[in-house]
Formats: structure tokens, C-alpha cells, sequence
């Protein structure tokens, strides 16, 4: 968890946990050459705040370490947010320690978290509802943050401060079971202690086998193919399990900065063998399948006609095109300007065809087909890229004075390229 040489924050509240763990990092503070600091957030939350605080500062005044302490009025923060006093508390409380860390230009920094909090937060997770991954709940490392009890029963912590005679502070709103975490570990846990005496090493095996799969996972997501283009994500699904399925789109929705929940999870198993399909997944984010191809995509506004009238780049929904006197693609119309580009309409044909069942031929996912770029000329369709060309016309208008529309970057050609590679 540590390097020789590092410097320490510990989130210091005074309470036997925190006090025990700034104690032994101080005994380990010579053999691994440590700075080591402490962070104190006055919550303002009870009368007895301020002793804790007093308190804190008299402890590192004594064992001269670095003090940062800071007020913040939690309850008033959580009114203006709507949130409840635990999620606020922990939205700041991880805010304040990140700004401390910068303060004191420390490397890391140090949780007291133990193997009880542990067990606490797991049960949380399980009866609010969550994956198998969810229940990695805390890690001895993450980022920048360490937590070195996180395998220790707070009763051996609790012996050790004993032993040297530690002096600390209790939070009496610890035995409030009106908040969550605490009626968890008043209630739920004394009850599932009668049928297994050992219940939190039961769900650190649980835990520990909740990481190994969490790594796996990371491993496989990292292995995987993603197409990033404009506002979407796209992957091929064809040899993905259906755990594999969910995890990966669980992982690309994160990075919308949103949550898969379990009803989607549900749609998209019922859906996931069926060629086409659709699925709000949050306010204005969807989640959508065409052939063997997944798409996350924001909505965004679609284009729907472009006039083409002088030589210069164009940008019709992310198909990129260049006017010019010459070929630069393999994609391309010869044109005599003005040609309009347009999104495909309602019974769209080219001769005796539907260009709909052209573009199920070309294998063009659903989720393109309604801002692909349709070039005409006087009502008559020119050309759609990987999808049709009047080759007549083509043929007839290069030996004359035309100018070249050349295709140049678009999502249809990056998924060729998935394609290619899978095969």
C-alpha cells in the first residue's frame, strides 16, 4: 500500500478506528520513511463536534503531526441537494479529504476502514440491490486512497488500543439506529450473528471472490474492441456472453456518466438475440442493437439536408466529405454542383427496390440508417454511400467537367473495420 518516502494524509476523526491507525502508521514512520499528516472535517451535525475537534488538534499537537481541519454545515448542504444526511456526509467528506491531500502535497491517502465497515456496506448494497461487482464495496487500495484495516475486525483494533493505552473520542450517534448503516450493525448484524458467529469473515470470502471476478472483468473489458465516434459507443456483441454482454455495456454507460440499472439489464436479456431494438437507458441516453452491433449513443440532432454547392469540407451527421477536381477516396460521386444531401425518406426507392431494404442488404445497423447521407440531384438518387451508386451516371458524368464528392472519415467505416478484424 505504501512506498518508502511517501507522505501519509490519515482522515482523522477522532474515533478509536482512525486514532489506532494514525498511531501505527507514527510506529512505521521511520521504517518506511514516512510523512505522515492528518485531515479533520467538523460536520457540524451534533453538539459534540467541536469537542472532537478540539480534540483532534490537541492529539497532533502532541505527536507534532500536520493538522488540516476544516467546518462544513453538512445538514444544510444536504437540504439544498436533496440528499440524505449519510450520502451528503460522504459526498463532502471524500471532497474535503481530496482538497487536504492537495493542501498538505501528501501521496495518498489514509482510510480506517475495517473489516466490520466492510461487512456493513455489503449488506447495504445487497438489500438496496446490486450485481456481484457491487459487492467488492471497498478496496485496500484505490487510486490514491489506502485502507490498511480494511481486513481487521474492529475488536482487534479495539484490543490494540487497548494494549497502548490510546485515548479517543466515540460519536454517541454511532448507536442511532435510525440511520441505516447503524441499525445494520445493531440489528441485522447481532441476527446473523446467531446463525453464523463468524458472519463477517463469511462475507469476506464472499469479498474476496467478488474482486477476483471485478478483475477478471477489467481484464476482459480492456481486451474488448470500442468504436468511439461523436456522441456513441459501439462494439460487436456476436461472441460475448450474456454476462460479458452486460458488464461491458455496464462499463461503456459508466463512461456516460450514468447507471445500467437492473430493469435495463432485464430488457436487454429478453431483447439480446433479437436483430433490432431500442432502450432509453437514462434521460436523453440510449442503448441500441442493429445486426450483432451494440450502440450507446447521447441524442443528438440529426441533419436533415445539406446543399452541396462549391469545393470544401462537409460534415452531414458525422459522414465527412470533400468537394475537389479529384479522387481521394474510395467512396466517392463524380457531381456537377449544386447536389443536395439529405436523411432518407418515406418511401424511398431506387428503381424497383426500397432504399430500407437496401440498406438491411448492406448490413447498415438500424441505429444509422435515419441520419445516413442520401445524395440527389433534381429528385433522382445519386448515390448512398456503402449502399447504392448509379453507376450510369457515374459513368457519364466522369468524362465531362465534374467536380468529386469524396467521402472521407464516417461511423459506417469504422464498423467495417470491427467487422474485418472479428473475422
Amino acid at each position: 500500500m505504501l512506498s518508502k518516502g511517501e507522505s501519509v494524509l490519515v482522515a482523522l476523526s477522532g474515533g478509536i478506528d482512525s486514532v489506532s491507525l494514525l498511531h501505527v502508521l507514527l510506529q512505521l514512520r521511520e521504517i518506511y520513511d514516512l510523512r505522515v499528516c492528518a485531515a479533520h472535517l467538523n460536520h457540524m451535525l451534533r453538539a459534540t463536534a467541536d469537542r472532537d475537534e478540539a480534540f483532534v488538534k490537541d492529539l497532533c499537537a502532541k505527536l507534532q503531526v500536520e493538522l488540516f481541519v476544516e467546518r462544513l454545515d453538512v445538514a444544510r448542504f444536504c437540504e439544498e441537494n436533496k440528499l440524505g444526511i449519510e450520502e451528503g456526509a460522504r459526498k463532502l467528506r471524500y471532497e474535503f479529504l481530496d482538497n487536504a491531500k492537495r493542501k498538505l502535497q501528501c501521496d495518498v491517502i489514509a482510510l480506517a476502514h475495517n473489516l466490520n465497515d466492510l461487512a456493513e456496506t455489503m449488506l447495504h448494497r445487497i438489500v438496496r440491490g446490486t450485481g456481484p461487482l457491487g459487492l467488492v464495496a471497498m478496496k485496500p487500495k484505490a487510486q490514491d486512497k489506502i485502507r490498511p484495516f480494511i481486513y481487521v475486525e474492529r475488536s482487534e483494533i479495539e484490543d490494540y488500543a487497548r494494549r497502548k493505552n490510546l485515548a479517543f473520542v466515540e460519536d454517541e450517534t454511532n448507536y442511532d439506529v435510525k440511520y441505516t448503516r447503524n441499525y445494520i450493525r445493531h440489528v441485522v448484524i447481532p441476527a446473523l450473528r446467531k446463525i453464523n458467529p463468524s458472519i463477517e469473515k463469511a462475507l469476506l470470502q464472499l469479498h474476496v471472490s467478488s474482486t477476483l471476478l471485478e478483475r477478471h472483468v477489467e481484464s476482459f473489458i480492456g481486451r474488448q474492441r470500442l468504436v468511439k465516434f461523436k456522441d456513441r459507443t459501439i462494439f460487436s456483441g456476436r461472441k460475448l456472453s450474456e454476462f460479458e454482454l452486460v458488464e461491458l455495456l455496464r462499463s461503456c454507460v459508466r463512461e456516460f456518466g450514468e447507471q445500467m440499472e437492473f430493469e435495463h439489464v432485464q430488457k436487454l436479456l429478453e431483447r439480446a438475440h433479437s436483430p433490432s431494438w431500442r432502450i432509453e437507458l437514462a434521460k436523453g441516453l440510449w442503448l441500441e442493437k442493429g445486426f450483432d452491433l451494440f450502440c450507446i449513443e447521447r441524442e443528438h440532432d440529426v441533419l436533415e439536408s445539406l446543399k452541396i454547392e462549391k469545393c470544401g469540407l462537409y460534415d452531414f451527421n458525422g459522414w465527412y466529405f470533400k468537394l475537389n477536381d479529384r479522387i481521394e477516396s474510395d467512396q466517392y460521386i463524380f457531381v456537377k454542383p449544386p447536389v443536395l444531401m439529405r436523411v432518407r425518406k418515406a418511401g424511398d426507392r431506387v428503381g424497383s427496390k426500397k432504399l430500407k431494404d437496401l440498406m438491411i442488404e448492406a448490413r447498415i445497423p438500424s441505429f444509422l440508417r435515419d441520419e445516413m447521407p442520401v445524395v440527389e440531384e433534381n429528385g433522382i438518387i445519386l448515390w448512398v454511400p456503402y449502399v447504392y451508386i448509379d453507376r450510369r451516371l457515374n459513368e457519364r458524368l466522369k468524362n465531362d467537367d465534374f467536380l468529386v464528392l469524396n467521402l472521407l472519415e464516417n461511423p459506417f467505416r469504422v464498423i467495417l473495420e470491427l467487422r474485418k478484424e472479428e473475422e
